[in-house]
């Protein structure tokens, strides 16, 4: 079957309706690409939140040559020098080499591959936006947004490097009393002059509580988390992977408007730390632990009396309490790049 789709006019808006009753349903089945119906060989569905869409349809329709191997059941799709990599049944995906986490792998209905419509879009460098009046998602690349009627110019690449530590504050106060494992929280990016940070103001991330422990008489509260997801202002959502940081100089180092983490002294496979919150008289300090263990309150047995000692607490165990607004650093374990038109020309400005 013919599509008509513009080489030069590459803006795709596809139209689908939430639903969230049952893990995986039909959506509705009106697709537009530049403004022309798109008839797909099965229409798009939902599952846990996340569309899905045909293959073939999603990523012709950006452009991209697409492959499947049926013995391994692996996705390849290449766009100019974009190369991506899936596999049916598994969240792991490659983007250029980079090992990503998708929140839905994709799957295969009346014998037609579906993949995650936001994943395929952003990792083409397309933008995804969300309108809940008209139960809309609009995937843009390079192209007029319809809503503002201006022309948005070609979106350049950001590159963060592995290491690089990004300041932000607790959008939610949590505590190591009641919070939980694989409770999620937010935090929103800090930025006090345009371009100083590596992700524009008004972007949030996402992260989890990955181990909660309340306090006992003979060790403090702890909180260990981690971070998942960057999601820029405009909606778009990367994956990422990062961990917790103190923003002082024993920790981080700054140069020309990039915050870096600094080296754990003599760190190696073995003997790697953490950075995790721990409870001390009514807030908390940012202690350091052996990645490799797995018991926090063991690993505090010791490590809890020196950072008492350090501080010259009373010693008294308290619970970890972060109130919101608290300021953190979030240090990314591997580098990620994004796509964002006017954000580039102040960014770039630190690095000249």
């Amino acid at each position: 079957m013919k599509r008509h789709i513009s080489k030069t006019a590459s803006c795709a808006a596809l139209a689908i309706a939430a639903t969230g009753a049952a893990d995986i349903a039909q959506a509705a089945t009106r697709v537009q690409v530049n403004g022309q119906p798109l008839t797909t060989s099965v229409a798009p569905v939902q599952m846990n939140g996340r569309t899905l869409v045909p293959l073939r349809d999603i990523f012709e329709s950006l452009g991209a040559r697409v492959q499947y191997n049926s013995l391994t059941r692996g996705i390849t799709a290449r766009r100019g020098t974009t190369n991506i990599g899936l596999r049916i049944g598994s969240r792991a995906a490659m983007i250029n080499n980079q090992r990503v986490t998708l929140d839905q792998s994709p799957l295969v209905r009346r014998g037609s591959t579906l993949v995650p419509l936001r994943f395929v879009s952003e990792a083409l460098g397309a933008r995804v936006t969300w309108n809940s009046a008209q139960s809309l998602v609009s995937v843009y690349q390079g192209c007029v947004y319809p809503s503002r009627g201006t022309q948005v110019a070609g979106a350049r690449t950001i590159s963060v490097p592995a290491g690089a530590v990004v300041p932000v504050t607790l959008d939610e106060e949590l505590t190591s009393a009641n919070a939980r494992t694989g409770q999620s929280f937010s935090t929103t990016v800090v930025s006090e002059t345009a371009g100083d940070s590596e992700f524009p103001s008004g972007t949030r991330i996402e992260g989890v509580v990955t181990r909660a422990v309340a306090k006992t008489d003979k060790a403090p509260g702890v909180l260990d988390l981690s971070f998942r997801n960057v999601i820029l202002p405009d909606g778009t959502r990367y994956p990422v992977r990062a961990g917790l940081v103190a923003l002082d100089n024993d920790n981080v180092t700054t140069t020309r408007g990039r915050v870096m983490a600094k080296a754990d002294s003599g760190s190696n496979n073995r003997n790697r730390t953490k950075t995790v919150i721990i409870g001390a008289g009514a807030g908390f300090l940012l202690g350091k632990i052996l990645d490799k263990n797995s018991t926090l309150t063991a690993a505090l047995g010791a490590a809890a009396g020196y950072f008492y000692d350090k501080k010259k607490n009373d010693n008294r165990m308290a619970e970890a309490v972060v109130p919101e607004g608290t300021r953190l650093g979030v240090r990314l374990d591997r580098g990620v790049s994004y796509s964002d038109a006017s954000y580039y020309p102040v960014r770039s400005t630190y690095f000249k």
